[in-house]
């Protein structure tokens, strides 16, 4: 595994961010530059991770084609697009988004995320989009959510049967899987079924987070410092161990510089056991 984090720290070049990932004990990030670069600062900073020994694991894309606004949703393809293509250049292991709401809010529940017309817009616009950026060196994946497609294990399997394309490929973050008391209090089972039905699909990077139950009579789980939730992350990571060795573990949704290195100093010694 190799530890790292999904976040850009402040640096003025491409070899201090390398050199700020390295004091950190990153082994992985994802990509810190953005397709409006020229090609040269692209080539730099996958210079500095190659000479770091960095892998780059994803060039995320965070937006939604399905936004009720036109123009926004024309812009979200335009900016997928783009982005696929620069993981593809830089080589990074995926390129990563989440499906995409169908409200007004690109990431949010909304009901029109569910139900079969939206898995078959899903479907028909992956589809659309690994047909016209054709990559060669990377993968499009799909970050799990709870309210929106796939928000199961199952239900990614039916994603990727599906699309049927072997650019498609699994990103695993198995929190978000996470999505009501029953799941929340099964963290070993839903594992399980995520890494049993997953891990022979070609999983390309991992997030790591950490959650917590809020105490009330209505249900409200929420992100916390990794540490401080209940996430079964030492069994988490016994699941990651036994796929690619070099397969990335990000620390995401930290606040701070300081609250990353917690993380990752407490994430160190777990993987440091499985290597």
């Amino acid at each position: 595994m190799r530890l790292g984090v999904n976040y850009t720290p402040q640096h003025e070049t491409p070899e201090e961010w390398g050199d700020i990932l390295v004091k950190m004990g990153c082994r992985a990030a994802s990509f810190p530059g953005n397709e409006s670069m020229p090609d040269h600062v692209i080539d730099a900073y996958v210079k500095a991770a190659r000479e770091r020994d960095i892998l780059i694991a994803e060039v995320g894309v965070w937006d939604s084609p399905f936004v009720p606004d036109h123009a926004q949703a024309e812009a979200a393809a335009a900016k997928a697009k783009a982005k696929l293509a620069l993981a593809d250049y830089v080589q990074a292991r995926c390129c990563v988004n989440v499906s995409g709401a169908f409200g007004p809010i690109w990431a949010m529940c909304h009901r029109d995320n569910f139900g079969p017309e939206a898995f078959v817009r899903v479907k028909e616009y992956i589809q659309g989009l690994l047909e016209e950026v054709k990559p060669q060196h990377t993968y499009f994946t799909l970050e799990p959510m709870q309210w929106m497609v796939p928000d199961s294990p199952e239900q990614y399997v039916e994603i990727l049967d599906a699309v049927n394309h072997p650019r498609f490929a699994v990103h695993m973050d198995a929190i978000n899987f996470n999505k009501d008391p029953y799941t929340y209090t099964h963290k070993k089972e839903v594992l399980d079924r995520a890494f049993a039905l997953l891990g022979p699909r070609n999983i390309r990077s991992c997030h790591m987070k950490d959650c917590l139950l809020e105490p009330g009579i209505t249900v409200c789980i929420r992100e916390v410092p990794i540490g401080s939730g209940t996430m079964e992350i030492d069994y988490y990571l016994e699941k990651i161990s036994c796929l690619d060795p070099d397969m990335p573990v990000l620390v995401e949704h930290q606040q701070t510089m300081e609250e990353y290195q917690a993380a990752l100093d407490y994430l160190k010694p777990k993987i440091a056991a499985f290597s």
